[in-house]
């Protein structure tokens, strides 16, 4: 627990200073940074082949810098002829390849598309840091309400087969939690954005959030793994930690840009 804390301590005025101070160059270098080791840990953990990984890293590299140009879709589609031509040419078992390329090519578009909106949601919408740091508040206030709110009343488990820990007092405390990270970035916009609104926000990132996470452990059971990876002191790998956000990151986009076209 000591050293999870230290972590965080460190971690996240990182993470706010990139939010709040970087220019959009640094920050995207952030995101795909992120998205890149995120991808090279889920590549390791699906047993993806190293010649096919590092197209696949590179993949999503070209990707997520074509977001600000609008090409984001078209280099997707590229990706694909170029994974399974490179596929081809591996010797070994086509069942192995053919798995490699398909679990690759999802976690290409599951992890980019995320951090992607991760970019947008900051660059292309109206007081977009402030939106970051609602999704981002909504999501660390949730899994840190989920975390005490089960240990202290936790009896009843949410999802026995895919997370053991996982309770319905939690998930109710981690919906609270977010709701209350919402309210807690409703100031940043200075009355442009009513506290109803920040709230209700914050409340459907939780609830994609802990979908997203639920996804995370239904993968890490079918590789027989409990971590991503060892990258982060006290919390395992960079994809157990971002993990709601996957899916509460685009939930809060498209929600948002909705609200602000």
């Amino acid at each position: 627990m000591r050293t999870r804390i230290l972590t965080a301590l460190v971690g996240i005025p990182l993470v706010l200073a990139a939010v709040f101070i970087a220019g959009p160059a640094v920050y995207g270098l952030v995101v795909l940074l992120v998205a890149l080791v995120a991808l090279h840990e889920y590549l390791g953990l699906c047993g993806v082949e190293p010649p096919l990984a590092a197209v696949f890293l590179a993949s999503e590299a070209v990707l997520l810098a074509s977001i600000p140009f609008g090409h984001a879709p078209a280099v997707a589609a590229a990706a694909l002829p170029v994974l399974a031509l490179v596929s081809l040419w591996r010797a070994g078992d086509p069942a192995r390849r053919f798995r490699g390329v398909a679990e690759g090519f999802f976690g290409l578009a599951y992890i980019g598309y995320g951090m992607g909106c991760l970019w947008l949601l900051r660059e292309s919408v109206p007081v977009g840091p402030a939106w970051v740091f609602l999704v981002l508040a909504a999501t660390w206030a949730g899994d840190s309400a989920a975390y005490f709110a089960g240990s202290r009343f936790g009896r009843r488990r949410f999802a026995p087969t895919l997370s053991p820990n996982k309770t319905w007092a939690g998930a109710i405390g981690g919906l609270a939690g977010s709701l209350a990270g919402g309210c807690l970035a409703a100031p940043l916009f200075a009355g442009a954005v009513s506290l109803p609104v920040a709230a209700g926000v914050g409340l459907a990132v939780g609830v994609a959030g802990q979908l997203g996470d639920l996804f995370e452990s239904l993968w890490k059971r079918a590789k027989g793994v409990k971590d991503s990876g060892r990258i982060i002191p006290g919390h395992g790998g960079l994809l157990d930690r971002i993990d709601s956000l996957l899916l509460g990151i685009p939930a809060g986009y498209h929600l948002v840009r909705a609200l602000a076209p």
